[in-house]
């Protein structure tokens, strides 16, 4: 009876070990893994139909594991499992190589744009450096930099469904800030208007050279003023104007420079700023513009014409009410240079905008 029972025991141990569970393949492993990266490196979305098709094979290759895993450990077979886990995982590589090119894609692409719309937004910011009255201008690069900002920290994390939307808003500020500019921009690309400022300095120019004297031409557009000796440039110097300098001054309190012909009729060694050079604004010229544009309502009712236009010191960098300024150290250079009588000529510009124009519109 011993014997029996130690042969059955020996048989038992024999069997059970010749027929223990062979263990699940390590692709299944490797598979669910796979099936998260996928899903967090957008396959849905950048492989939508590939990643269909994977998911498919996938619960087929499931199905064959839990089928497997029903049966008695020793009768378990896991080679077909193997065999599909591991086609399951070379589709996968193949959906994440693709995912990756469509993300490298859609970043160049993406980064085209942006790096075009810095672009526009540089040119800008270069063509109004020197304009006070791009406020307008200025607000829309302020919202198109932001949201530039915000394109780039989603650049980064790879929103890329998100990104179209913002593109669009850098270039609405983008396009409000350019047609702002040209509307600034819009009578100094006129050829009428930049051929008379033309004649304006050309003959002060010639007046100079005729009489021996000094003149001074001041354009608002490149924001300097140049001095002359007989014909003959002798300075050239930075200015700074009024917050709607760019603009031809019309009335008291319009923050514009004025443009035209003009003399010095009063030199002051002192002044609030500094020194200055009071010169002749309002002329006749400018007395029956006003007079026009005040019978066409153009101007407030109550609006006086204005005076006390004046080229001084304090710096260039300021913004004036109406007068050009310069550096203390220019006007120590200027003011013995010039005397009461000398002509001031006032013009937007020398060269017609129309070239930056066209440019930024390129």
């Amino acid at each position: 009876m011993k014997s029996v029972s130690l042969t059955f025991i020996l048989f038992s141990v024999l069997f059970f070990s010749a027929c223990k569970t062979p263990p699940v393949p390590p692709e299944v492993e490797q598979a669910k893994i796979q099936e998260n990266d996928l899903w967090r490196a957008g396959a849905p979305v950048y492989a939508a139909e590939e990643y269909s098709n994977y998911l498919l094979s996938l619960g087929l290759a499931k199905d064959k594991l839990i089928k497997q895993k029903a049966k008695f450990g020793w009768f378990r077979k896991y080679e077909d499992v193997k065999a599909s886990y591991q086609a399951v995982l070379a589709e996968g590589e193949t959906i994440l190589k693709k995912v990756k090119e469509e993300k490298e894609s859609k970043s160049r692409d993406i980064s085209g744009q942006l790096a075009l719309l810095e672009d526009r937004i540089s040119k800008l910011k270069d063509a109004t450096l020197n304009m006070n009255e791009n406020d307008l201008v200025r607000r829309n690069l302020a919202r198109a930099g932001v949201a530039s900002q915000e394109a780039e920290v989603l650049l980064r994390r790879e929103k890329y469904a998100d990104l179209p939307e913002k593109i669009k808003t850098i270039d609405h500020h983008v396009s409000q800030a350019e047609e702002a500019l040209f509307s600034i921009l819009a009578r100094y690309s006129e050829e009428g208007q930049v051929s008379a400022w033309r004649e304006w300095a050309a003959e002060t120019i010639a007046e100079s050279r005729k009489r021996g004297t000094t003149a001074i031409v001041i354009n608002k557009l490149e924001r300097t003023l140049s001095l002359y000796k007989k014909g003959i440039l002798i300075g050239v110097y930075e200015i700074g104007l009024s917050k709607y300098g760019l603009s031809d001054k019309l009335y008291a309190g319009d923050g514009a420079t004025p443009e035209g012909k003009y003399k010095v009729i009063k030199k002051l060694p002192r002044s609030r700023f500094y020194k200055a050079l009071l010169i002749d604004y309002p002329n006749e010229e400018d007395k029956r513009r006003f007079s026009q544009a005040k019978k066409k309502g153009l101007i407030p009712p109550k609006a006086g014409i204005g005076g006390l236009i004046e080229i001084h010191g304090g710096g260039n960098d300021s913004i004036t009410s109406g007068c050009v300024g310069v550096e203390n150290g220019v006007m120590d250079q200027i003011f013995p240079e010039v005397a009461v009588g000398t002509p001031v000529t006032i013009v937007g510009s020398l060269e017609s905008a129309g070239r930056l124009i066209t440019g930024l519109r390129k």
